[in-house]
Order: C-alpha cells, then sequence, then structure tokens
C-alpha cells in the first residue's frame, strides 16, 4: 500500500530530514513551514497521515486539527502532533481532545515513528473503506439513499451561499418489473448496472447520482438551471434507448422516464423531501405520458 504524508514543521532542518526518512522508506511526503497552506494542502493532497509540529509561527499546531477535524472531507485524516521532549502531558492531552490519533517527541526514533506511521495509515485505509460501503448500494456501485440525503443537505447549503441553481432528476427504468418476470432477476440487475454505467459516465466529477430505491435513481447537478438538468436527462434518455441486453436467447430493450425540478434564490429553502417530491411528480407525469420521456416541473406548473 502506497502511503502519502503531509509534513508541517516551520524548521526547515526537521523538514527536510523527515521528508528524506520518508522518502527513503517509499513514503511519499508532502511539506509545509505554514500552517495556513497545511491546511490548504490537506484538502488537495488527501494524505494519508498528517505530521503536525505544535509550535507553528503563524497558525499552532492546535488550531490547524482544530480545523482539520471541523471539515468533513480532511476529518479522518489522522493526526500525529510532532512535540519537544519537554511538553507537558497537559499539551498532549490538549492535542488527543482535538482529534490527534497520536503524537510523538522530539528528537524521534526512526523506527518509532515509521511503525506510528504505518499503522495510522492503515486504521485510515479500513475506515475509509467501511465508509465507503456504508455509503455505496452493493449493486451498482452508485451512493446510496443514506449519502444522497447528506450530499442534498450540502448542495442545499452551498447554493444558498453561491446564489446558483441547483436541479434533481428522478430516473425510474420503464417496466422493471416486466423485465424481472420474464427474464429472471439476473437479467433485472444487469438493467440495473448498465443503466447505473450510464449515468455515471453522462456526469460530471462534481455531480451526484444515488440510487434512491428498486429501480429509481436521484441525480444532483449543482449550478444548473431547467435547459441544462433538460440537456442531462434526454443524454441519459437517449443513450438508454439505444442499449439492448441478451437474456435467455432475447434482446432485451430499455428505455427510462425522468422527472426535472430546478430551484435557486429562496426556493431552495424548502428542502430535500419537497425537491424530490417535485421531481417524482415530474417523473410521474413522464410515466403517464407513455414513458420513455422526460418532464420537467415547470412544464407542469409554468412560472
Amino acid at each position: 500500500m502506497s502511503i502519502k504524508v503531509l509534513v508541517v514543521d516551520d524548521q526547515e532542518d526537521n523538514i527536510e530530514l523527515l521528508s528524506q526518512m520518508l522518502e527513503e522508506n517509499g513514503i511519499e511526503a508532502i511539506t509545509t513551514q505554514s500552517g495556513r497552506d497545511a491546511i490548504t494542502l490537506a484538502r488537495a493532497e488527501m494524505p494519508d497521515v498528517i505530521l503536525l509540529d505544535i509550535q507553528m509561527p503563524d497558525i499552532d499546531g492546535y488550531e490547524i486539527c482544530r480545523r482539520l477535524k471541523e471539515e468533513e472531507k480532511t476529518r479522518s485524516i489522522p493526526v500525529i502532533f510532532l512535540t519537544a521532549i519537554y511538553s507537558s502531558e497537559k499539551n498532549i492531552v490538549k492535542g488527543l481532545e482535538l482529534g490527534a490519533y497520536d503524537y510523538i517527541t522530539k528528537p524521534f526514533r526512526e523506527g518509532e515513528l515509521l511503525a506510528r506511521i504505518n499503522v495510522m495509515a492503515k486504521i485510515k485505509q479500513t475506515e475509509d473503506n467501511v465508509r465507503e460501503e456504508s455509503y455505496t448500494d452493493a449493486l451498482t456501485g452508485l451512493y446510496n439513499r443514506r449519502f444522497l440525503e447528506k450530499r442534498f443537505a450540502e448542495e442545499i447549503s452551498r447554493s444558498l451561499r453561491t446564489n446558483l441553481p441547483l436541479a434533481c432528476l428522478m430516473l425510474d427504468i420503464d417496466h422493471f418489473k416486466s423485465h424481472n418476470d420474464l427474464y429472471g432477476h439476473e437479467c433485472g440487475d444487469a438493467v440495473l448496472k448498465k443503466v447505473a454505467d450510464t449515468m455515471r459516465h453522462a456526469l460530471r466529477a462534481y455531480d451526484t447520482v444515488a440510487r434512491y430505491g428498486g429501480e429509481e435513481f436521484v441525480i444532483i447537478l449543482p449550478s444548473t438551471e431547467y435547459h441544462d438538468a433538460e440537456c442531462v436527462a434526454e443524454k441519459i434518455r437517449r443513450t438508454v434507448e439505444k442499449m439492448a441486453l441478451q437474456a435467455n436467447g432475447q434482446t432485451v430493450f430499455i428505455t427510462v422516464s425522468v422527472g426535472v425540478f430546478c430551484a435557486k434564490g429562496e426556493e431552495l429553502r424548502q428542502g430535500i423531501d419537497e425537491f424530490i417530491r417535485k421531481a417524482d411528480e415530474a417523473l410521474y407525469k413522464a410515466k403517464g405520458m407513455g414513458r420513455n420521456k422526460i418532464v420537467s416541473y415547470r412544464d407542469i406548473y409554468p412560472e
């Protein structure tokens, strides 16, 4: 397993010593002598472990640790405090209470430091795997409903701060129960995976797609107006329509129906349930019109 370590220390000699020691042992070292840069680098690089000196000129190690642990993105990165040999027990306890995993005193022993880094990296990898499994649908590999609700809340808050629109697509695989009944659950699973892959490849890196339940999926499109959301939905619909699967010696064709809802400004304050309800209402209309169609909420209730 490759390990990436962010080293934060205001002393150039310590930086050089630590980075050389890490790289000689096959560990990638990212270094900085600035507390503010440390926070930026942690967000950008997502290291496996952070070695953090307590005494820093701009922001001390305690404050850096506190900020990292407040942010969801960096919260799980293990922090090992580097402390002077004369550090009091009170200072060490303070660091651990702020969320640091461990501490090591200077001057440090190479073997001990490497062992602690390896242990922390393995702990992080295990926690990341557990976290990913708890947020992932086992069959399709997409996010599950639990993660969707969490991400949706974050995107609504972001859109309110930035005054940018937020779109939601509700997608349903047409006649899915019939596919299962006619061709078996193995075919149904293949259909779900195929549609999931199509959506994944049609979206931007910062969009979110999740399996909402059964054959229903929800897509969150940040900074997206109705027109662009409808274009995304149409791209997915057309791609799925062209697909064909083989099951029991027969060719199975698939189509999807999609409901679209977009909000901006104060309309964003209506919350997750209302977002999904309106996208679902548009989806219901699309299915009522014969399926394999896209309907926007604004088509039902023009402004």
